[in-house]
């Protein structure tokens, strides 16, 4: 009458094992996607730094040669200046003139300065996921002699 019992119980348990490991399965996959996509983000967040501060080092660049010349600098990539892998271009400067007063020592020259920093960029299959840039328009005025 025992032996009856059990065979009848035999397995009974395996049904419900097998729906845990497979939640439990669920649940770790789930869990590694978020941490995944957390770290994608805070590594974008911080490429993201970079490229601003690159940029704002590409403005200073141009700030300095505008101020030991009278003249903008040329546009294009700025010889020497790369920054943790960032690409640091002049993308555009302008420069316009005007008197206030009388004398010649009153002459103020006013400069737009705009400055692209990028990393990454395109390939054959399209945007590099790493890609980031940042661009910063900056306006100076010198009082020229």
């Amino acid at each position: 009458m025992m032996n009856d019992r059990l065979k009848h119980q035999q397995g009974f348990a395996l049904p419900a094992v097998i729906f845990l490991i497979v939640i439990v399965g669920l649940i770790i996959a789930a869990l590694e996607r978020i941490n995944s996509n957390q770290t994608a983000t805070s590594t974008m967040g911080l490429q993201s730094s970079r490229a601003y501060m690159a940029a704002y080092s590409g403005i200073e660049w141009a700030a300095y040669q505008i101020q030991n010349s009278p003249d903008c600098p040329a546009l294009g990539a700025i010889p020497g200046l790369e920054i943790y892998g960032f690409e640091i271009s002049l993308s555009s400067c302008s420069e316009t003139n005007y008197s206030e007063g009388v004398t010649a020592v009153d002459n103020i020259s006013s400069f737009e300065i705009t400055v692209l920093a990028s990393y990454g960029g395109i390939s054959n299959y399209g945007v590099s996921p790493d890609f980031a840039a940042r661009e910063l328009t900056v306006s100076m005025v010198i009082e020229g002699p």
